[in-house]
């Protein structure tokens, strides 16, 4: 009996040229892309993995079967807001005919944030991580404007997951959003956390800590670090209230800021920590190397994320690791990450966050404690894959049969360490939930590889496009 022919699953490598490279959905693009490439052959019985390196406005491509040494193209080092825009567009018009020629069966959409119009009629199915629900939870402080406001915004939220073949969310905490805040149905999402190389972040860097700590932490004096960004859910006010609280209690240290901000941004923070005067005792890294921030992590008293909601929170994961003690969020994926391993506080409570920052500063047998069993928490068995659904999705739409993911599936995988358990997908018919106008399709079908004739229908399309499909 003659072998299935190779499907091809796409896996797309272009976020990494925008303001998401650097970012939490950079990090996940680049393990996931290691996860994906350590697999045995047998795991992937007739399934070809190529990365999309980039993309074209009329559908031309570049592809590369090196997914796990790509970290984006060296012309791209510097990604502004308005190229993340030009990307999305061109995700939502380019991709399905991109999709088409390379003969792909499944596409997998790390960065959810531009839906691609019409691979149902490409004959391709669509993966997407769901990497978190925030703006829908909080539609008054993400969807603005631009985003058609909280009603459109929302809307926009749901058909993205709602038109995917397979949504993998990346907590369980993520998963329960996806079902009852979307309602998209329980067989069509899977959990599987983000992955981590745990043994790389919790690898000995005795040699290099005194002069990175020179170079990034002159003044010598005690921290706690906080790594990421300043948007309303990362509550700035709480860290710095927080501050504020330790100092008043007789705390001497500083909190060392991990992070490429925006100088609007930058002043914003600022501005918050002047209102609580502690803006001398806040330091501002701006963007580290990975190879820096685990000298940081090393170094601090305590890792600090009181979020007030997070999609998984990967740097809790990668401080764990380091043996840096964590002082996070008691609810939602955070705690659900830092398990038992950690320091929780209500992300409202100014007084609270401020006596965990005082506690962990004072009391090294808590800091060592916290280190041990965050290390033991991180280092749990784990998924290699996270595209072991997307590999069974492939496989079930070949047969034609309908798989329900089981809901038993694990979520409590973090490093690439321990062989993979493959959680079975549902091969979802019918991708195309959403009406589009015949003029969109017409236009789209037309499209060729000339420029010229591309300029002359593109603002038309969007304009179209963008009366019924999601924009960021």
């Amino acid at each position: 009996m003659p072998s299935a022919p190779t499907q091809r699953l796409l896996f797309d490598l272009t976020p990494l040229d925008t303001p998401s490279g650097p970012r939490g959905i950079g990090r996940y693009i680049r393990e996931l892309a290691v996860g994906l490439a350590e697999l045995p052959p047998d795991e992937l019985p007739g399934i070809e993995i190529v990365g999309l390196t980039s993309l074209t406005w009329t559908g031309g491509y570049t592809l590369t079967d090196d997914i796990a040494s790509y970290r984006g193209d060296e012309r791209s080092r510097a990604p502004t807001e308005a190229g993340f825009y030009e990307w999305a567009w061109r995700q939502r018009v380019a991709l399905w005919r991109a999709a088409q020629r390379i003969g792909a069966a499944a596409v997998h959409i790390c960065d959810p944030h531009a839906t691609p119009l019409l691979l149902g009629l490409a004959g391709c199915k669509r993966i997407t991580t769901c990497h978190d629900l925030v703006p829908t939870r909080f539609p008054e402080r993400y969807f603005g404007a631009k985003d058609g406001g909280a009603f459109v915004g929302k809307r926009i939220e749901r058909r993205r997951y709602m038109s995917a073949d397979l949504v993998v969310a990346v907590s369980e905490a993520t998963r329960q959003d996806v079902l009852s805040l979307l309602g998209v149905p329980e067989e069509r999402v899977v959990r599987v956390t983000e992955g981590l190389d745990i043994a790389w972040w919790a690898a000995p860097r005795d040699a290099a800590m005194a002069g990175a700590l020179l170079r990034l932490a002159p003044t010598g004096r005690p921290f706690v670090l906080y790594v990421g960004g300043s948007d309303w859910r990362k509550n700035v006010e709480g860290m710095m209230g927080g501050l504020a609280h330790a100092r008043s209690q007789g705390a001497d240290l500083d909190l060392v800021w991990a992070g490429h901000l925006q100088p609007g941004h930058l002043e914003s923070v600022q501005a918050i920590a002047r209102k609580f005067e502690v803006e001398q005792l806040v330091r501002f890294l701006g963007y580290v190397d990975d190879e820096d921030l685990a000298v940081l992590y090393r170094a601090a008293l305590a890792h600090l994320l009181v979020s007030r909601c997070e999609g998984f929170g990967l740097t809790v994961v990668e401080a764990m690791a380091s043996g840096c003690p964590v002082i996070t969020t008691n609810g939602g994926s955070l705690a659900e990450v830092a398990g038992h391993a950690a320091l929780t506080v209500n992300p409202e409570d100014l007084s609270g966050i401020g006596d965990a920052i005082l506690k962990v500063s004072r009391d090294a047998g808590l800091r060592a404690d916290l280190a041990r069993k965050g290390l033991s928490f991180a280092n749990r068995p784990a998924d290699a894959a996270h595209d072991g659904a997307a590999v069974h999705l492939l496989s079930t739409a070949r047969r034609g049969t309908r798989v329900k993911v089981p809901t038993c599936l694990r979520s409590d995988m973090l490093s690439r360490a321990a062989p993979a358990s493959r959680p079975r997908a549902f091969a979802r018919p019918n991708h195309m939930t959403l009406p589009i106008s015949s003029m969109v399709l017409g236009l789209v079908r037309r499209m060729n590889e000339t420029d010229a004739f591309f300029s002359r229908v593109r603002s038309r399309l969007m304009q179209e496009i963008t009366t019924s499909h999601d924009f960021p």
